[in-house]
């Protein structure tokens, strides 16, 4: 017998006055059954009241609060420079390269001179186109006095009409060749000048590729450096297609990352992509980042959020105490006492964490955070501390 049994035995043997065993057998067997089902009954009360207890479930709550919240559209891109304020400088002339003025990061400003291809035979392309000229504009001038002393001789009856025609022909022949020359000596010119590689705009060497002494065959297919203007940048972002109705064109925002800790950039939506890339069903967005510190890099991968939308007094709950229905429809179980019941809401803005409860409840309302699936529309349920 367990001590529960002996004690309940004592107590029927004291109530009856004497030990157990002064009575009959009879006796001591209905005192030992009497005793049995006292034991029971204990024992199932006990277990009564534990599932009782059992059965209210455990949730842990929140409180609907005002604040803030920010739905954000994350974009991920390459950073550009602005459009043509991205330049390779390659030499328009064949050569080897004399000298190069400049290496990566530093900053130049329109028409500097960063490098240059050997000019030496190239001026002497240009003293010869010079000379040429020279000797053209020497002939028209010899010409054109003969031509008009043909002409004089002609109204004195001296020279033949076939000799003043002759000579203006000559005169015509020698201009020609006086404008040939000229273009030839402004082409001779124009080669010279392209020997000299000059910055087209303000802006930082990003790249330098040649160096002093290598060959260069005049084509832009070897260039020497890159220009770049990189106060302000762009980023291309891809995003769905399916998204890009939300974005706004001139919306301004800041955003931080990573790749540069402890600054905060500015930046606006410039543009949105016409076209849709039908591979991926993605559009692209054109984000213009300020880069006044040169802290990014041409080139640099980011990845940043796009505000879409942002509201600064709306009732906030976590995503979390959001339970949709069997349809679906988004409920809270707002809890009062330790009574729950499931109350219909409307949403607006949904980050990952948070949402934004437009009707339904109020502030100050406690409702469950979790543990909440699988209950009834009203049930009582047990708070955790």
């Amino acid at each position: 017998m367990t001590k529960i049994d002996k004690r309940m035995v004592q107590t029927i043997c004291t109530v009856c006055g004497g030990n157990l065993a002064n009575f009959p057998k009879r006796i001591r067997v209905a005192v030992l059954v009497a005793a049995a089902l006292l034991a029971t009954a204990s024992g199932c009360g006990k277990s009564d009241s534990g599932n009782e207890a059992t059965l209210v479930p455990e949730v842990t709550v929140t409180t609907v609060r005002k604040g803030s919240i920010v739905q954000n559209l994350t974009v991920s891109g390459n950073l550009t420079a602005l459009p043509n304020r991205d330049a390779k400088i390659a030499a328009l002339v064949p050569g080897r390269i004399q000298r190069v003025l400049v290496t990566e990061g530093d900053s130049v400003h329109p028409g500097q001179l960063v490098a240059q291809v050997d000019p030496v035979s190239l001026r002497d392309q240009l003293v010869q186109a010079d000379a040429a000229v020279s000797q053209a504009r020497a002939n028209v001038e010899n010409a054109r006095i003969a031509a008009e002393r043909n002409e004089g001789l002609l109204q004195r009856g001296i020279a033949a009409r076939k000799e003043v025609e002759d000579a203006k022909t000559q005169l015509s022949v020698n201009q020609a060749q006086l404008k040939q020359a000229e273009a030839a000596r402004s082409a001779a010119r124009t080669q010279v000048n392209r020997s000299e590689l000059r910055a087209p705009f303000a802006g930082t060497v990003v790249h330098r590729f040649l160096g002093v002494g290598e060959q260069v065959d005049g084509s832009s297919g070897q260039p020497v450096v890159e220009i770049a203007d990189i106060r302000t940048l762009e980023l291309l972002g891809t995003v769905p297609a399916s998204r890009l109705s939300e974005v706004q064109k001139g919306a301004r925002f800041s955003f931080q990352t990573s790749a540069v800790s402890g600054e905060s950039f500015a930046a606006q939506v410039i543009d949105v992509l016409p076209a849709v890339d039908p591979a991926t069903d993605n559009g692209t967005v054109r984000v213009r980042i300020d880069n006044a510190k040169h802290l990014l890099k041409l080139g640099m991968f980011l990845t940043i959020d796009l505000v879409l939308k942002q509201t600064s007094t709306s009732l906030v709950v976590p995503k979390q105490a959001v339970y949709p229905d069997e349809a679906g429809e988004p409920h809270v179980y707002k809890v009062t006492g330790d009574e729950a019941e499931f109350i219909p809401v409307q949403l607006g803005i949904q980050t990952k964490d948070q949402a934004q409860v437009v009707s339904g409840v109020e502030e100050g309302n406690v409702i469950i955070l979790s543990g909440g699936y699988g209950l009834p529309e009203k049930t009582k349920v047990r708070t955790k501390p």
